[in-house]
């Protein structure tokens, strides 16, 4: 499924902080002896130190909250710390139906059919998340453990650790080879980040990780198509076609119902272009 190309969709869109965000820095991450014993995570780019939300952070927090949404749906995904697909795979198939990626494909769960698992590639990559020069500050605050038995504050427990205060973060989510319902799946869980259901990094039982997506750019492409989609330009190999803004992207994914029989669908020649 993965040996041709089939078609593409680039998703760019920025991340808005509508709460403190807080996603704590290795230890070692520092070398500067007056900084907060606990900070934000912070990458190199462009030569200055920025924060960022790393893309397997993203990817992680997508995945957990499609499989709440799958299960909405009435499907079931697999359980991922007792009887992952990758470990179902490999009890149900002989030697050589491991060898056959279809066969692989249609004994996954919804979600690892998406987002990989041990015996299937993931078909959608989580890019790092960085904020634009200039358009974040940085906040500081002193906090105090609780002694979970006696609800009072912790002797010695005083700590300082500084967060993202505001910060608008641009960055990319791509998938290769998809089927509409996998592209439709990632734009439902962005209504649930604007709709505060959907949180990242820590301290989020204290209000922090509230985000808002917003700036969405859809790059369809669709390579060897033997007719031409309405709305696309042809290029050189491949024919593209643009959407911008959220809304119109949904309105294009509208009539997709995410059910049994779509997800069953393993064939990507069939698929009908968005």
């Amino acid at each position: 499924m993965f040996s041709k190309l089939y078609n593409e969709a680039l998703i760019t869109f920025t991340m808005e902080t509508m709460s403190p965000l807080f996603i704590k820095a290795s230890e070692d991450s520092t070398l500067d002896p007056t900084a907060a014993y606990n900070t934000y995570m912070a990458f190199y780019k462009d030569g200055k130190q920025v924060p960022v939300i790393p893309g397997t952070s993203i990817k992680g927090v997508f995945r957990s909250s499609a499989e709440e949404l799958i299960r909405a749906l009435g499907l079931e995904p697999c359980n991922v710390l007792e009887r992952p697909c990758g470990r179902k795979i490999g009890e149900k198939l002989g030697k050589e139906d491991k060898k056959d990626v279809k066969k692989i494909y249609s004994h996954c769960c919804p979600i690892c059919k998406l987002f990989g698992t041990t015996t299937l590639k993931s078909r959608v990559y989580f890019f790092d998340a960085y904020v634009e020069e200039g358009d974040y500050k940085i906040g500081k605050r002193t906090s105090v453990g609780i002694d979970r038995v006696t609800g009072a504050s912790k002797r010695g427990a005083l700590f300082d650790f500084e967060y993202v205060e505001y910060g608008k973060f641009k960055t990319q989510i791509k998938l290769k080879n998809f089927f509409g319902w996998q592209l439709k799946l990632l734009f439902d869980l962005f209504d649930r980040v604007n709709d505060g259901r959907i949180t990242f990094g820590g301290l989020t039982s204290k209000g922090f990780g509230k985000m808002k997506i917003d700036d969405v750019n859809l790059e369809i492409r669709y390579y060897n198509k033997s007719t031409e989609p309405q709305g696309y330009i042809e290029k050189d190999y491949y024919r593209t076609k643009e959407i911008k803004g959220l809304e119109k992207i949904k309105e294009l994914l509208g009539s997709i119902e995410i059910d049994e029989n779509t997800i069953r669908r393993c064939e990507l020649e069939d698929e009908q272009a968005l």
